[in-house]
């Protein structure tokens, strides 16, 4: 069945991924180059802070609405929604750290 060996292939990317990155700072996951690249702001404080988002703690992160944190994205980046900027950042993050 190769659609369920593309999931288990794909399930055991994202585990390899997650081990990776176990440990890994926030801000870590969006270096100047990704920002540059993909927003027009320098660093990921300065894309959130110019939404209103303030992110001093985990409690602040959870608490921020998916609908208004996804059209600031939108509106800002090259991507749809926050979900879709986080998994590119963590797959060219886990890509770094596997190849150094």
């Amino acid at each position: 069945m190769k659609y369920y060996n593309d999931l288990e292939s794909e399930s055991h990317l994202q585990k390899k991924a997650a081990d990776v990155l176990a440990g890994t700072k926030f801000d870590d996951l969006f270096p100047s180059e990704f920002m540059k690249q993909y927003t027009e702001f320098k660093s990921i404080e300065e894309l959130l802070a110019s939404g209103g988002f303030v992110i001093n703690s985990e409690e602040d992160y959870d608490s921020i609405p998916d609908k208004e944190i996804d059209a600031h994205i939108a509106k800002t980046t090259q991507f749809k929604s926050w979900r879709e900027m986080l998994t590119n950042a963590i797959q060219a993050a886990a890509l770094i750290k596997i190849s150094n």
